[in-house]
């Protein structure tokens, strides 16, 4: 017959697991350019179409519109879309890269303060740079964040609280 044996001390308390708080990339304020270079040359490739004079142009004229389509508009779009931020309980995440992903970790127990920093037209934007500092351990810069108030509130209240918070 056995008899179980209880535990004499309280088992150590557990940490909390780490969590999200928000995935986040730059202000989509920079997508506005290609899409006005994509609608203008939608509509100078359909306006010009046809009219000219030599017929060689009117076949490369489409060829010379993917071209700059791909330059002008899918490019920016494929490296906005490259960068992304996520900003957990625990730590500052930064991946970015097309064949080869890069990932930036930044420990936020580390970080001494964080400050925002703001342009003129981020400010008509909503916008703006968040600057974490920790010191000598290095700076971490979040350019053009959108909803940058919210966002360095939420750094901010991660660092008050401190490690083991």
């Amino acid at each position: 017959m056995r008899t179980e044996r209880r535990p004499t001390s309280t088992p150590p308390p557990r940490e909390a697991p780490e969590q999200v708080i928000v995935r986040l990339r730059r202000s989509g304020r920079h997508l506005v350019w290609p899409a006005v270079f994509f609608i203008a040359l939608c509509g100078g490739t359909g306006y010009l179409w046809g009219r000219l004079d030599p017929p060689w142009l009117n076949t490369a004229m489409p060829i010379v519109a993917a071209g700059l389509m791909v330059v002008l508009s899918l490019l920016p779009l494929i490296f906005w879309l490259n960068r992304v931020t996520v900003i957990t309980s625990r730590r500052l995440i930064v991946t970015q890269g097309f064949l080869v992903r890069e990932r930036t970790e930044f420990v936020l127990a580390r970080a001494s303060d964080a400050v925002l920093r703001r342009r003129p037209l981020q400010l008509l934007t909503g916008s703006g740079d968040v600057v974490v500092h920790a010191g000598s351990e290095g700076t971490m810069l979040l350019r053009d964040v959108p909803r940058a108030k919210l966002v360095h509130r939420a750094i901010a209240e991660i660092i008050e609280r401190g490690p083991g918070a």
